[in-house]
C-alpha cells in the first residue's frame, strides 16, 4: 500500500528515525507506526507545525472527535488504483472549526469564513465515501450535514434544534452514519439515541441510556467488513464507563463496563470499528486506547499517558479506514496516525504424552487476526519442520496440536541439508531440546512491512516416548 501524501499535512509532525518492522519483545505491537517510507516519519501532529500550515488561522484547542473516509469523487482526481488515498475531518471545538485536507497539498478549514456554519462547541464527527459529513454542533444543539464533492467541504443541512421532541437535541455528543446512509446522533441529556434518514426524517429512536457520547454503527452490506452480515451499533454511556452494543432495531445485546477489565476509573470517550467489527475505543483519563472484539470480549490495552512513541495525551477522537487500517488519534493538542499489526502476549508450547501418543501442544493469544508461519529448530537454530504457512487465526486464543514428526515431502522435510539423518521425514523427532517458532502478521497492509516474531523452548526426553 502506498501511503498518501497529501493525507500527512493533517498528521503535520515529522518524528524521529526510520519506524521499526521488528517490534521489541516488550512492547505491545497491536498498533505500530507505519514505515518511513510511506509517511516520511510524519506521524504525529502539534500545534508547532500545524501553524507551519495555516498560519494564525487556527490552533489545536481541544479536538474532539476525528472520521476519515475515502472520497469517491477523488477518483477523477488521483491515480487509479490510490485507495488509500483518503480525507480526515477532525474536530477542533475550541476553535469552532473543522480541520481536514481538502486537496493533494493543501489543508482546509471550515467554520472560520464568513459564508460558514458558525459552530458552537462542535464534537462528534461521521463521514462517508459519498462526501457526506455530520457534525455535531453540541453548543447549538443540532447537527450540521456537510457535503464535500472532493474540494472542500460546503454547507447542505441542520438536523434537530433545541428541545425534547423526537429529532431536536438537548446535549448532542457523538454522531454515526452506516451503510445506507442512517444517522444515529447520541444525545446525553436526554438519554436517548435518534435515527435520521438520509433526508433528515426521524425513522427511530432508542431510550433507556444514561448519558450516551460516543457511538459507531456497521451496517448491512458494509464493504469493508470482514463478516458482512453482521450488523449493530455500539454506544459508551453510563459516565463514559459502559459500553452497550445492539441491533439496528435498538435491542440490548451486550454489554460491558471498564470496571469488568480493570478501567481503573477509566473516561472511555469515543468508539470505532474496525475490519473485523472490533471495538476501538480511547480512554481520555488513562491515555491509552482499549480493543474490545465484536463480541464485548477484552482483548488489549495499547499505549499509556504522555507525549513519546506509542504513548497519548488525553486521547479523544478516533477513526480507522477499515480497508487498509490507518487509524487516527485525536488527542489534546495534536493527533497520531498508526497502523493496525498485532501482539502475541501468550505463546506457550508443551509436550503431551501418555502411553500410546505423544503431541506438542501450542497454545497463543492474538490481539487481531494473523497470518501464522510456525517452524521448530533444533537445538543449533537449524529448521527442523515448518508446522504452518500463512495459515490464518481468529482474535483471541489460538491452538495448534503437531505429533511430532518430521513432516515428509519438500520444502520443510528437509529445509537444512546439513541436517543430521536422525531427522527422518515422517519419523518421530529425536530427543533434545528444540525451539517453537511463530511469525504472526496481520491481516491488513502491514503484514508487508511487519511481523510480530515470538518462541519458546520445548525439550524432548527418552522417558516421555510412546
Amino acid at each position: 500500500m502506498r501511503q498518501v501524501k497529501y493525507y500527512l499535512l493533517l498528521i503535520l509532525v515529522a518524528s524521529s528515525g526510520c519506524r521499526h518492522y521488528a517490534a521489541a519483545d516488550d512492547r505491545n505491537t497491536t498498533y505500530i507506526y507505519p514505515p518511513w517510507k510511506h509517511t516520511w516519519g510524519v506521524v504525529r501532529a502539534t500545534p508547532f507545525k500545524l501553524r507551519l500550515f495555516v498560519g494564525g488561522k487556527t490552533k489545536f484547542n481541544d479536538p474532539q472527535g476525528i472520521a476519515v473516509a475515502r472520497l469517491n469523487a477523488w477518483e477523477d482526481t488521483t491515480r487509479v488504483g490510490d485507495d488509500d488515498e483518503i480525507t480526515a475531518y477532525g474536530v477542533n471545538s475550541g476553535g469552532n472549526c473543522i480541520i481536514y485536507n481538502r486537496s493533494m497539498f493543501s489543508l482546509g478549514i471550515y467554520g472560520l469564513d464568513p459564508d460558514h456554519v458558525k459552530f458552537n462547541r462542535p464534537w462528534g464527527i461521521a463521514a462517508d465515501s459519498k462526501g457526506r459529513v455530520y457534525v455535531v454542533d453540541r453548543g447549538n444543539s443540532r447537527v450540521v450535514r456537510l457535503y464535500n464533492p472532493g474540494k472542500g467541504l460546503h454547507f447542505v443541512a441542520f438536523l434537530g434544534g433545541p428541545g425534547d421532541e423526537p429529532g431536536r437535541f438537548i446535549d448532542p455528543r457523538g454522531v454515526a452514519i452506516d451503510s445506507r446512509g442512517v444517522i444515529y446522533v447520541t444525545d446525553a441529556a436526554l438519554g436517548r439515541v435518534t435515527l435520521f434518514n438520509d433526508s433528515g426524517e426521524v425513522i427511530d429512536i432508542w431510550s433507556g441510556f444514561d448519558g450516551p457520547d460516543g457511538i459507531a454503527v456497521v451496517g448491512p452490506g458494509e464493504r469493508w467488513s470482514y463478516r458482512p452480515g453482521q450488523t449493530f451499533a455500539v454506544v459508551i454511556d453510563s459516565l463514559h464507563q459502559r459500553v452497550r452494543k445492539l441491533s439496528l432495531d435498538g435491542e440490548p445485546l451486550a454489554e460491558t463496563t471498564a470496571d469488568d477489565w480493570g478501567g481503573n476509573e477509566a473516561f472511555l470517550a469515543y468508539v470505532t470499528l474496525d475490519y473485523h467489527n472490533q471495538l476501538i475505543i480511547t480512554d481520555k483519563r488513562n491515555g491509552c486506547l482499549h480493543k474490545l472484539d465484536a463480541d464485548l470480549n477484552y482483548l488489549t490495552r495499547f499505549g499509556r499517558p504522555g507525549n513519546g512513541d506509542y504513548e497519548f495525551d488525553e486521547p479523544r477522537g478516533v477513526s480507522i479506514y477499515r480497508r487498509f487500517g490507518q487509524l487516527i488519534v485525536a488527542e489534546r493538542s495534536g493527533a497520531q496516525y498508526l497502523w493496525v499489526a498485532v501482539d502475541v502476549p501468550r505463546f506457550e508450547a508443551r509436550v503431551v504424552t501418555d502411553s500410546i501418543w505423544r503431541d506438542l501442544n501450542i497454545d497463543f493469544e492474538l490481539t487481531e487476526p494473523a497470518f501464522c508461519e510456525m517452524d521448530v529448530l533444533d537445538g543449533l537454530g537449524r529448521l527442523t519442520a515448518r508446522l504452518t504457512t500463512k495459515r490464518r487465526f481468529p482474535t483471541g486464543r489460538g491452538h495448534l496440536a503437531w505429533n511430532l514428526r518430521v513432516p515428509k515431502g519438500s520444502p520443510f522435510s528437509r529445509a537444512n541439508p546439513s541436517l543430521p539423518l536422525d531427522y527422518k521425514p515422517g519419523e518421530p523427532l529425536p530427543d533434545g531440546e528444540y525451539v517453537i517458532r511463530g511469525r504472526f502478521r496481520a491481516t491488513y497492509s502491514s503484514r508487508e512491512y511487519f511481523s510480530r516474531d515470538v518462541s519458546t523452548r520445548f525439550k524432548l526426553e527418552s522417558k516421555q516416548s510412546r
